[in-house]
């Protein structure tokens, strides 16, 4: 069975992150559901509108996931961030063992959930404070991975921040033949 994906959209998502995932995950054969906060649509920082498989509001309460994704962006993370729904998805998800990642500057919204406490993670310069990172541990690396928590560092990262959850998610296998499709 292939693994189920949810990537969260807000309004000023980083453009780059959110179609970087969705491809790749999609090249993996990942089930791939991408879901804004309001509307049927998000429009990213640099003006990408992406058409949603529908918002939070209808999102099926019943419904697992193998991973859930947070792309970063100004004002995205924020938008994200401010969301009690997102939170407690979040929470639900850690709570339940399953995957959780995020790219950027939405390592934020896993900090205002509680998620980072004492993890490695990585995310964009500046994007958490001092008070923010809540005793995580700060590597820098382009994408750092503590159990079932996957961050990674900044658009520039997204490629290999992506094939880093498909390996996690189908295997060393998928990873390589992802990869090889891309001739990086």
């Amino acid at each position: 069975m292939s693994p189920k994906v949810l990537i969260l959209l807000a309004p000023g998502f980083e453009d780059l992150e959110a179609v970087t995932l969705i491809d790749l995950l999609r090249r993996a054969k990942c089930q791939v559901s991408v879901y804004s906060l309001r509307e049927d649509e998000a429009t990213g920082s640099r003006g990408t509108r992406i058409h949603t498989d529908g918002n939070l509001a209808l999102l099926d309460k019943q419904t697992t996931f193998d991973l859930i994704v947070l792309p970063g962006g100004q004002p995205g993370s924020d938008n994200l961030a401010a969301d009690a729904r997102v939170l407690a998805l979040l929470k639900t998800q850690v709570a339940a063992g399953r995957f959780v990642a995020a790219l950027c500057a939405a390592p934020k919204v896993l900090a205002k959930a509680g998620l980072i406490q004492g993890k490695r993670i990585t995310h964009f310069p500046g994007a958490l404070n001092p008070q923010e990172q809540q005793g995580a541990i700060i590597t820098g690396n382009p994408v750092e991975v503590d159990g079932k928590l996957i961050t990674g560092r900044s658009p520039g990262t997204a490629m290999d921040f992506a094939l880093t959850l498909i390996e996690h998610l189908a295997g060393v296998a998928t990873r390589t033949e992802v990869e090889a499709g891309l001739v990086r």
